[in-house]
């Protein structure tokens, strides 16, 4: 939302906090082990006493050492080997510190069961993984994450803005908590205003986990849970990510509360598709309507186009559909391109132009010199003719590098009311 330093509201004081003690991700080292002998089958078992016991303590052990962190125990789901359990320990700093922040209930852990590393990596490496294979059962934070998640769990519209709340979930459950990973290590989402960029992503998060229901629903029981980390990392960026829409519809009157995500034990890819079904209708009828064309058309781009807009999917397509979807696409690329160079040449004209719309401007001219011969008078029609002599392959490598980020630039931006502060 817009940057509170610039905006005061009515609001402010009552809504949710961001994250400001946000760390580097790079800076985030999480350490992971295998824990005991592998599964029978991929049904979700108790959680074994020692490790109800590490979680009773890694906490305090961490708050005592005054570092910030969490733990998180998860089970794997990897399609080609067993299902067994995995306990991950993030820090904010050195692994040898989280080590020794950790200590004393690791050491009771130790004695207790097996215990194998199995990974040591950064945040954005070990995220990956996480979306791919970890079905995760309990997460805990200490330090400065685990004030952030007091916040946010806590508020007391936390039903309103926060999508686990909504739907009904105890602030404990797993579900609950996993969208704040996002919300404190993820890139900050609708900062400064919902720019064009902000509604496509919307708009293709929303389309993918369309297909994920799909895939879902498809594979049936027996490959129900190697999709299952996909839909609930999926489900919980999604929230995250949905904070900011649902805190500026506050303060814009007469639109209907958000409505929430299917979160249920006993959901399925039926019952979750139509409460994604909700949502989108109630972001198409508060954010994306028709006074904001620009926004609408980006939106609409991504939910159609979410399989190959979003790079996690794009490894799931199969070579014949290539050219099917690079077509599918071409008509929103050329709307997009069009729409703003009308702006800009427009701006170029009455000498408005930014002087960072320019240089950007040259840069997307040299990958599509096709635009060169544009001028300030170019009239729409030019626009459309020089457009359409772009082929779809040249236009869709640059759509999401040159294209999105020079419509970004020049659409203008929507600030609201009622923002995060």
């Amino acid at each position: 939302m817009t940057n509170a330093s610039e905006n005061s509201d009515q609001y402010a004081g009552f809504l949710p906090p961001r994250f400001h003690k946000r760390p580097d991700a790079d800076d985030v080292m999480i350490k992971t082990w295998t824990v005991g002998d592998a599964l029978a089958d991929h049904t979700v078992p108790e959680i074994p006493g020692p490790l109800s016991l590490f979680f009773d303590l890694v906490a305090p052990a961490g708050q005592r050492a005054g570092a910030t962190g969490f733990a998180m125990l998860w089970l794997d789901r990897h399609p080609h080997e067993e299902p067994a359990w995995r306990l991950s320990v993030g820090h904010v700093g050195a692994v040898e510190d989280l080590e020794i922040a950790v200590a004393k209930p690791l050491a009771r852990l130790v004695g207790a069961v097996s215990l194998a590393e199995f990974e040591t990596e950064s945040w954005h490496a070990t995220r990956p993984l996480w979306r791919k294979r970890a079905e995760p059962v309990k997460l805990v934070f200490w330090g400065d994450f685990a004030g952030h998640a007091r916040a946010i769990l806590g508020h007391s519209d936390g039903a309103a803005f926060y999508q686990p709340l909504g739907s009904g979930l105890r602030s404990d459950h797993v579900a609950a908590s996993l969208p704040l990973l996002e919300d404190m290590l993820g890139d900050p989402f609708l900062f400064n205003g919902m720019g064009f960029e902000d509604a496509l992503r919307l708009g293709i998060a929303l389309g993918r986990a369309h297909l994920i229901e799909s895939w879902i629903e498809a594979g049936g029981a027996e490959k129900e849970p190697y999709f299952r980390p996909m839909r609930i990392w999926h489900q919980a960026w999604l929230s995250n990510a949905l904070i900011d829409p649902a805190v500026a519809s506050l303060a814009i009157s007469g639109q209907p509360p958000m409505p929430a995500l299917d979160f249920s034990k006993d959901a399925t890819p039926d019952s979750r598709r139509k409460a994604l079904d909700d949502v989108s209708a109630w972001l198409t009828s508060v954010f994306f309507n028709d006074e904001h064309p620009a926004s609408r058309n980006a939106f609409v781009a991504g939910v159609q186009n979410a399989v190959w807009l979003d790079p996690d999917l794009q490894q799931y397509l199969q070579p014949q559909q290539r050219s099917e979807i690079l077509q599918g696409l071409m008509p929103y690329c050329r709307w997009f391109l069009a729409m703003a160079l009308y702006n800009h040449l427009g701006n170029l004209a009455a000498g408005s132009a930014r002087e960072e719309q320019v240089e950007f401007y040259g840069t997307l001219v040299d990958a599509l010199p096709e635009l060169a011969p544009l001028g300030d008078l170019a009239t729409q029609r030019d626009i459309e003719q020089h457009i359409i002599r772009i082929d779809a392959a040249r236009a869709a490598s640059a759509f999401d590098t040159l294209v999105l980020p020079f419509c970004d630039l020049l659409m203008p931006r929507r600030s609201f009311d009622a923002h995060r502060s």
